[in-house]
Formats: C-alpha cells, sequence, structure tokens
C-alpha cells in the first residue's frame, strides 16, 4: 500500500504541469491504414465521448492547452498527433472525400477506448487530501485513511518529518541495468526501468511483481555485431513475457534499441507506446544468387544485379504498413530470368534488356506484400523520382506509367490536362510555373464619359476602372486607375475608354466601387464598355499584376489547387491514386488552397478576390419554421454577394454529421436538414412548413462571396 501511494502522488507531480492531463493512444502520432495497408491520406478521424454520439476533444501535444479539431485530418502519410484526455473514447475512422470526408468511406469504429489511464485510477484504503507536491517534498497536508510508518520516500520528508527507520524507493525511478540472459527476469516489484544489450538471442522472458496501474520502461538494445543467417548479418531476437499484452518486434538493426512504456492491471501489461522500427532508408545491394533473400526486418530497399537466372526468392519480415523497393537489374548481358517473391502480389514483367532495370514498390498488409507502383520495364532506375519537364503545351498529358514527377513552365493558358496511366497507391507530383513573358500593359487610365440616361447606375455613386489588353490567350499588366461620379437620378451610364494598342485582339475592364478594389470584370472587342449595371453584374476576378495564364486540371485531380499569379510564381502538388481518381494530398506555393479553420468551419481566399467557407451551422429546429444566425468563418465585405447553399450532403448514409433522421416521417422532413439556396444580405437563414425541422439538427453549408 506504501508503494501505491507514493506511485499516486508521483504521478499527480507530473501531471500538474498540463492544463489538461493527457496521454498519447499507443503512439501520440498515429498512423492510419485502410484494409489493404495504404495509408489513409487525408482521411478523418472522428472522436465521441465512450458509449455515446457525443463529440470528445484530443489534443495536438501533451500540454492539453490545445484541442485538435474534430475530425482530426490526417496527414499525407495518414498520420496525426493525437493525445487522450481523461476519459474513454469512441473513435469513427473515415476514409478521404469531400469536405469533412464526407463522400468517404468508414473504415472502422472502436468504442470504451481508455484515455488518460492515469486519471482513472482509484485510491483504495486511504484517502489524500489538502495537499500540494512541490519539489521532492509532501508539504501543506495531510494523508490521512492509511498511515505510513518507519519509511522515508526517496530520502524526502513527509507532513515535516522524516520517519525514523525504513526505505521506500519511487518505482519510476529505478533502473535496473541487466547483464544479459536468454531467460531474463524484470522485477517489477522493485524496479520501473529495464535495460539490456542483446548479445544473443532470447528465448523467454518474465515480469514478476507489479502494482495495479504502475508504469514499466524497457529498452532492449542490439549489440554491434548481431547475428548471420542465410548470408546476412542481423540483430538477435527477443521474446517478451506472456502477459505483456501487444508487444512490438524487436528492432534487428545493429546498434539499434528498441523502448517500449507499458502500465499494468494487476494481471497483465498493456503496451502504451513503443520506438517503431527505424528501417526506412537502409539500402541492402543483395549478392547474386539463384535463390536469393530480401530481408525486410533489416532493409527496406534492395537492389540486385542478375548474372544468372533466379529459380526463386524471398522477401522475409516486415511490420504491417512497412513500404520496400527492389530494383532487379540486368548484367551487361542481360537475358536473365527472376521469379518473383511468392508473397509479393502483383509484381512487374522484369525486364530482360541488358542493363536495363525493373523497379517495384509493394507495402506489408501483415500477410503479403502489395505492388502499389513500377517502374518501366525498360527505365534503368525505379520509377520513384524520374522527372518529366514538359514543354509548354496547352493540353498536356502527365504519363504517369514512366514518370512521378512533372514540370512545366507555362507561357500560354493550360486549355486542358490529362493524367495517363498510374496504380493503386501511387504518389506523383506536378509543379506548375507562371512564365515570364507578360506584355506590358496600357501606359495611361481610362477616359470616360457620364450619361443620366440609358442606364441603371445610381446617382452620386463614384466608380473606379481599370483595363487590360488582350492577345489572343495572353492578358496585358494593367492600366492605371480612372474614377467617375454618377449624376443624379437612377438611370446614369458610363462610357470608359482604354487606350488602344497595336495587334490587341480584345480589351477588358476591371470595375469596383472602391479604390483598388475593381473585383469585377467585363470584356469587349473594342477599346470603349459602355457601363449600365453595378460591378456585380460582370464576372468576379482582380486585376492582374504580372503573369495570368490559367490552367485547367485533369478532370479526374480531386481539390487541385489555384495557380498562383505572378511571374516565376509556382504552384505543386502531390496526390495519390486511389484507383479512379487522384486525390491531392498536399500543395505547395502561393497558389495553394490557403485553408483556415476555426471550431470546424473553413474558409480559403480565392485568386480572383473571393471567399470560399463551408461548416455546418450552429443546432437549429425543434419546431415548425423559424430562423437561425450565421457567423461566417471569414467576415465578408459585401454581404449582398453571398450565396449560400444549405443542404443534408453529410446527413445521408450515417455519414459523419450531426444530422439525423427526422423522426416525423411526414414527405417534407424525411431529414433533419434542408435544401436551400439564397442571395443573403445579412448572415440569417429563415426555414418554414416547406422545411420544417421538428428534431434540432446542425447542417452543412457551403458560401462564396466577397
Amino acid at each position: 500500500m506504501k508503494k501505491l501511494v507514493w506511485f499516486v502522488l508521483s504521478l499527480c507531480c507530473a501531471s500538474a504541469m498540463a492544463q489538461v492531463a493527457v496521454s498519447p493512444w499507443k503512439s501520440p502520432h498515429v498512423t492510419f491504414s485502410d484494409q489493404n495497408g495504404v495509408p489513409l491520406a487525408g482521411g478523418c478521424v472522428f472522436t465521441y465521448l465512450g458509449g455515446t454520439s457525443t463529440q470528445e476533444a484530443t489534443y495536438t501535444d501533451s500540454t492539453g492547452n490545445t484541442p485538435n479539431a474534430n475530425p482530426v485530418i490526417l496527414d499525407a502519410s495518414g498520420s496525426a498527433n493525437i493525445w487522450l484526455g481523461p476519459v474513454n473514447y469512441k473513435f469513427a475512422i473515415w476514409s478521404n472525400g469531400g469536405i469533412n470526408c464526407a463522400s468517404g468511406a468508414l473504415q472502422w469504429t472502436v468504442d470504451e477506448v481508455p484515455g488518460n489511464v492515469f486519471n482513472n485510477v482509484v485510491i483504495s484504503g486511504g484517502t489524500w487530501t489538502g495537499g500540494t507536491i512541490t519539489g521532492a517534498a509532501i508539504s501543506g497536508g495531510t494523508i490521512t485513511g492509511t498511515a505510513i510508518t518507519d519509511s522515508t520516500i526517496d530520502s524526502s520528508p513527509v507532513g515535516q518529518t522524516t520517519p525514523s527507520t525504513g526505505s521506500f524507493t519511487s518505482l519510476a525511478s529505478g533502473l535496473d541495468a541487466m547483464t544479459f540472459s536468454s531467460t531474463p527476469v524484470f522485477n517489477a516489484g522493485s524496479y520501473g526501468y529495464f535495460t539490456m544489450t542483446l548479445t544473443n538471442n532470447v528465448t523467454s522472458s518474465t515480469i514478476t511483481g507489479g502494482l495495479n496501474g504502475q508504469e514499466l520502461t524497457w529498452n532492449i538494445c542490439q549489440n554491434g555485431t548481431g547475428q548471420t543467417i542465410g548470408g546476412i548479418t542481423t540483430g538477435f531476437t527477443f521474446a517478451w513475457p506472456t502477459n505483456l499484452l501487444n508487444a512490438p518486434p524487436i528492432n534487428p538493426i545493429l546498434n539499434s534499441c528498441t523502448i517500449v512504456n507499458a502500465y499494468g492491471n494487476g494481471g497483465f501489461w498493456y503496451v502504451e507506446s513503443y520506438t517503431p522500427q527505424v528501417v526506412y532508408g537502409n539500402f541492402d545491394t543483395v549478392p547474386y544468387s539463384a535463390t536469393p533473400i530480401f530481408p525486410a526486418a533489416s532493409y527496406s530497399n534492395f537492389a540486385i544485379t542478375l548474372t544468372g537466372n533466379v529459380a526463386s526468392s524471398t522477401l522475409t519480415g516486415g511490420v504491417m504498413g512497412q513500404i520496400v523497393t527492389l530494383d532487379i537489374c540486368q548484367n551487361g548481358t542481360g537475358g536473365n530470368t527472376f521469379v518473383w517473391p511468392t508473397n509479393l502480389l502483383n509484381a512487374p514483367t522484369v525486364s530482360a534488356g541488358a542493363s536495363s532495370c525493373t523497379g517495384a514498390t509493394a507495402v506489408y498488409n501483415g500477410t503479403n506484400w502489395q505492388v502499389v507502383a513500377n517502374s518501366s520495364v525498360t527505365s534503368t532506375t525505379p520509377l520513384t523520382g524520374n522527372l518529366d519537364t514538359i514543354p509548354f503545351t496547352a493540353t498536356p498529358i502527365f504519363s504517369t506509367q514512366n514518370f512521378s514527377s512533372f514540370a512545366m513552365t507555362l507561357s500560354g493558358n493550360v486549355t486542358s490536362s490529362s493524367i495517363s496511366g498510374g496504380v493503386s497507391g501511387q504518389l506523383i507530383s506536378i509543379v506548375l510555373t507562371q512564365g515570364s513573358s507578360s506584355a506590358s500593359g496600357p501606359g495611361s487610365a481610362p477616359t470616360f464619359s457620364t450619361l443620366t440616361t440609358g442606364g441603371n447606375l445610381p446617382g452620386t455613386t463614384t466608380y473606379y476602372a481599370k483595363c487590360t489588353w488582350l492577345t489572343g490567350t495572353q492578358e496585358s499588366l494593367p492600366s492605371s486607375e480612372a474614377s467617375e461620379t454618377t449624376g443624379s437620378g437612377a438611370t446614369n451610364s458610363i462610357t470608359w475608354n482604354c487606350p488602344v494598342g497595336a495587334g490587341v485582339t480584345g480589351y477588358k475592364f476591371y470595375i469596383g466601387t472602391g479604390t483598388g478594389a475593381e473585383n469585377y470584370w467585363f470584356t469587349t472587342s473594342s477599346a470603349s464598355y459602355i457601363q449600365i449595371g453595378v460591378p456585380s453584374t460582370g464576372t468576379p476576378g482582380l486585376p492582374p499584376t504580372s503573369s495570368t495564364y490559367t490552367v485547367s486540371w485533369p478532370a479526374n485531380l480531386i481539390n487541385p489547387p489555384v495557380m498562383a499569379n505572378g511571374l516565376g510564381a509556382t504552384t505543386g502538388l502531390i496526390a495519390l491514386y486511389n484507383g479512379t481518381n487522384w486525390v491531392t494530398v498536399g500543395t505547395s506555393g502561393s497558389g495553394s488552397n490557403s485553408v483556415q479553420c476555426s471550431g470546424g468551419n473553413c474558409y480559403r481566399a480565392n485568386t480572383d478576390g473571393s471567399y470560399e467557407e463551408w461548416g455546418t451551422t450552429p443546432t437549429f429546429g425543434g419546431q415548425d419554421g423559424g430562423s437561425f444566425s450565421m457567423t461566417w468563418p471569414h467576415a465578408f465585405t459585401n454581404l449582398a454577394s453571398i450565396t449560400a447553399v444549405f443542404s443534408p450532403t453529410q446527413c445521408d448514409s450515417g455519414g459523419p454529421s450531426t444530422c439525423a433522421a427526422n423522426p416525423g416521417g411526414s414527405s417534407n422532413n424525411i431529414y433533419a436538414c434542408f435544401i436551400e439556396t439564397a442571395s443573403l444580405t445579412a448572415p440569417t437563414v429563415v426555414y418554414s412548413s416547406s422545411n420544417t425541422v421538428t428534431s434540432p439538427a446542425a447542417c452543412y453549408f457551403h458560401v462564396i462571396g466577397y
């Protein structure tokens, strides 16, 4: 009992520094994969209070000060930092698709996942009241209900008094630097931290003693010699205790260490976190053999040069989700045959050409290795890393059968583009750069004249304008700004005249209601434009600052970025193939979609000066008709230009939304969400008996405006 009290007090010291006590789920940086072992790039992790559908926050780091968004959006590797609070959780994992994975697929759910187990410890047999822990001493309070006698705790006074005899050493700091044994015993009754260097294989191990809720840490290291198996030098093996659940394999790399943290429940020990096997990047040049072995437990990249036929090959080891590459090359004569490992699925045909190489990249699903990308059989290097610098064309084709990286400099508009080939799980990158051939624009501002008839412009209102020259698909830099104020009445019109340019095929007028705020444009074939309506009757867009070549991305590229403007501006993306479409999993450059989110609602600025926003409304409904007010993620400057769509898109098929089937059952309230499209002059939505919402709900919204 004495040990339990000190253990709990030690935990209190550690947790008092954080605003919310948290602990990692397995590892604070969690990676999720689909049923084929492919990382869920861009997927979603929804977290709820255990046994309920009430959302519960997780945290970005160990301080507990910053909650994650809910859902947590996984990065390009299918990973995220997830720290848990002192509650039980329910998790729902969805694959990427739409906003917050609305069109994704549910991968799995699991309920009653324990959070910070230390905050759930029950102290029995006594109560600690009224005290604080400062430094190494317990001061300012008493421990009641259970007496501590004849002991010292780490030589620190308890209640201003140090007992005269006895000792009690903190298990959390007790280190047992063990000498090697093939059958080691870890005494948890005396230590909380064990280290051992392997000089041979461990055939069995045992944990003795220990308390309910106690933490143990192992640091098991390989020596620098290891052992040789089948001509391959690797580390020694290690058998974990049978009552240590979910223990990881030991890292076999020489001089590497495997660190494991676990807690006990009085019977079993549960692994909380461990260091992953750091095999990625290790390269193994395998000597030629008619029966070569590729040890994935020690390496992740393999190369072999064939000087004869390979009758069979073997791929051994590996952990779920591991990725390996194999580069099979012919010697200068060529013509050698190669048989792939039987657990490597969908492997390519090996090229027979002299000095040619065939590469394959595969991911491990726990049973087999699934090839997710391979190089051309005529390639001399693996596919990954091959760059195709495409000369400018208005209709580029990105050929993923031969390349994985593409670059092109724009000297005109891209009117259409396409991606050919691709295997499920393949990654590609595309980088586009604005050219440096912008033409000089009109040297002076437009001239103007005003009539009080012939238009719909209100009186005594000032309008501002700039113009550019169009030559084919190229647009010039803009002119300087002109402004004109209308006369009285409400039927005014303004004629704007752009300076005439040699060889110009058209003119573009940008008009707005503030200086430097021209945000709508109109095109003409002549140098004059008669403005009869307000600017918002035109097309949204801002005057160019330099190159303004546009890009039409491939139709099967999901969520592409907005192309950057400006001489030399670059826009890059990384996309993952799901067998049907290429899904953008990362962007870079000034043209990337700069998405900002707060409270689950998000917005981004578009290059035409507009803002696009999405998220969920406040909870509303519970009566026949009514209204609710919106707070947009971005503060619009021109509410009259907003068009918002509220829809039940995320309510269908049990999708990740707080919307639910309406129990009313009549034809106009099948769902607790409704569809309404309206130009809003204020952020207030009105719903009536035609879209009755009898169950309180929150709906998905999508809005674009200025």
